[in-house]
């Protein structure tokens, strides 16, 4: 069944009064009856319950003004490096020799020492650059765990963690980051190991093009005379 224009009667039912009240008049599928009925308020819909374990994130609480950002733990991770940078001449202690007997056509530089070509004195300074490179490693792993210790007992929350100190400078640039979060200070870390790295980086270039230069020179004039 549908109405003169053609459009289809829709099914029995409860819908607004045509008439304009405002209750609801019963369709009966072919003609509108006397059957009223009040307007049921529409229910509002209750938010969907959160996903469990779906939490909002909380930020970090700040610490307290004049609460201390530095400590001993921090420093001599951060300094420690230089340790390595003054070790470096103990790596060259071999250095000039080989480039003297490298000027030497008939030089052998393997043939004096029982030590692959290393003299005792040589050998000795390898094994304790070595050992203190070793060392200095350690030592970082062990200071960065006491000054992440010491960030928790001042109430620093969550703390940059201690096991990215395996990878050197990135724990004194990442726990500077952390705490300036916390308190509003305490970059000073950062740019010092920054620039101790950038140091160590120019000193490391230097000496390896001043070493290579010295050892092309001296094969140099050694070709000259064979």
């Amino acid at each position: 069944m549908s109405f003169p224009d053609g459009t289809p009667t829709p099914p029995a039912g409860w819908y607004p009064d045509p008439a304009g009240s405002p209750a609801q008049r019963w369709w009966d599928g072919a003609r509108w009856t006397e059957h009223l009925q009040h307007a049921q308020p529409a229910t509002p819909q209750a938010p969907p319950p959160a996903p469990y374990g779906a939490y909002a994130p909380v930020a970090p609480a700040p610490v307290p003004p004049g609460t201390p950002v530095y400590n001993v733990f921090i420093w001599v991770i951060t300094f420690l490096p230089l340790v390595s940078l003054l070790l470096l001449p103990l790596s060259l202690t071999e250095v000039d020799r080989m480039i003297a007997y490298t000027g030497d056509p008939y030089g052998d530089p393997y043939g004096l020492s029982p030590y692959g070509g290393y003299s005792p004195a040589g050998l000795a300074a390898q094994a304790i650059t070595t050992i203190a490179g070793w060392l200095i490693y350690a030592a970082v792993i062990v200071f960065a765990v006491l000054d992440r210790k010491w960030l928790l007992r001042h109430g620093y929350d969550r703390p940059f963690h201690w096991a990215w100190a395996f990878l050197g400078v990135v724990y004194p640039i990442g726990r500077s980051v952390i705490v300036r979060r916390r308190a509003g200070r305490g970059i000073a870390p950062m740019w010092a190991s920054i620039a101790i790295l950038a140091l160590s980086i120019i000193v490391s270039i230097v000496v390896a093009v001043a070493v290579f230069n010295a050892v092309f020179a001296a094969a140099t004039l050694t070709g000259s005379y064979t």
